[in-house]
């Protein structure tokens, strides 16, 4: 009888101190149990479901959260990574936000930039996109993924994304090449994929040649980004690149002016032959291609710059005169 009294007991109390632990407001227990990581004396359980709670509850963590800057990453990346299903996405998607503002981010929480690369709710991808690179999270792991999201929904944010990797995202170049000449493409995805070429530099000089037949394409963005992805690429591109970028001196569109011009500009010496061309685009009745035109002719042919002319003293001989004799 005793026993059975004892066993009861204790099955009694078994049952109070889990009801205790999961009823607990901080959850304090249970994460330390579960091994939660802590900030301000909570584990990321406690602050998940702050998060999720009332907009009062929800404001007052996401203030604490941001306070907290680095020392809040591992209970940011423990919410993501333990927060599955489409019924918290909005709740993954505030936990990267908040990691994206302490970036460059350490080594431990790359993982999870990675993983949220592929998460199942696209706006949490896109978030986790456009952050990724400004974490810090090496090239070698983000450029294969982002090569595939180019031919996603994602395509403008992946290319803008590839872009933050500079030289890094050479490997991507044919991908690049492709979306940019892909007219089912959006024509945003398009033109951020030539600007993602230009972003690379030097290494994508064999590219040029794809960026100058795009300087044909009815879409004037598409001719501006390419126009000015050949100077990103600088010197390396003038054989096929000045010549095509003086062809487009006289675009309908003025940004493609301006841009063809920089580009120049950008090349240097090289593009020499283009310098009289350069030279009409003082007159150009836009102010933004007049200055791109100077500052270019400054590095290509500063001698070509009309001389700086001095206000002629119009004054008469007599109020010279004059002027002298009050001066004495």
């Amino acid at each position: 009888m005793k026993r059975q009294t004892i066993v009861a007991v204790g099955a009694s109390l078994t049952v109070i101190l889990v009801a205790a632990v999961l009823l607990e407001p901080t959850q304090t227990v249970s994460g330390w149990i579960a091994g939660d990581s802590f900030l301000a004396g909570r584990p990321s359980r406690y602050w998940a479901k702050q998060l999720q709670g009332g907009p009062s509850a929800s404001a007052a963590a996401l203030a604490i959260l941001e306070k907290q800057g680095a020392a809040a990453i591992p209970v940011l990346s423990e919410i993501y990574l333990d927060s599955p299903g489409e019924s918290r996405s909005e709740l993954r998607w505030t936990a990267l936000e908040l990691l994206a503002k302490n970036s460059p981010l350490p080594a431990s929480a790359h993982t999870t930039m990675l993983r949220a690369l592929g998460d199942p709710d696209p706006h949490v991808r896109s978030v986790a996109i456009a952050a990724t690179p400004k974490a810090g999270v090496p090239a070698e792991d983000v450029v294969p993924k982002l090569k595939e999201l180019l031919r996603s929904k994602h395509s403008v944010v992946a290319a803008r994304a590839m872009s933050d990797y500079r030289a890094s995202a050479a490997a991507a170049l044919p991908e690049l090449v492709a979306a940019m000449h892909d007219e089912k493409l959006p024509t945003e995805a398009r033109w951020n994929a030539a600007r993602t070429i230009g972003k690379i530099g030097p290494n994508a000089v064999s590219a040029v040649q794809d960026l100058i037949d795009e300087m044909d394409d009815p879409e004037d963005t598409i001719r501006e980004h390419a126009a000015e992805a050949i100077g990103d690429i600088g010197p390396v591109a003038a054989e096929l690149g000045v010549p095509a970028l003086r062809k487009v001196l006289t675009d309908r569109y003025v940004k493609v002016r301006r841009d063809a011009v920089r580009s120049l500009g950008y090349i240097g010496a090289d593009a020499r032959p283009a310098a009289e061309d350069m030279l009409r685009l003082l007159k150009d009745p836009e102010p933004i291609v007049r200055e791109a035109a100077e500052k270019a002719l400054k590095i290509v042919a500063p001698e070509l710059l009309p001389k700086e002319t001095k206000p002629v003293d119009k004054a008469k001989p007599q109020d010279k005169a004059d002027k002298k004799t009050q001066q004495k």
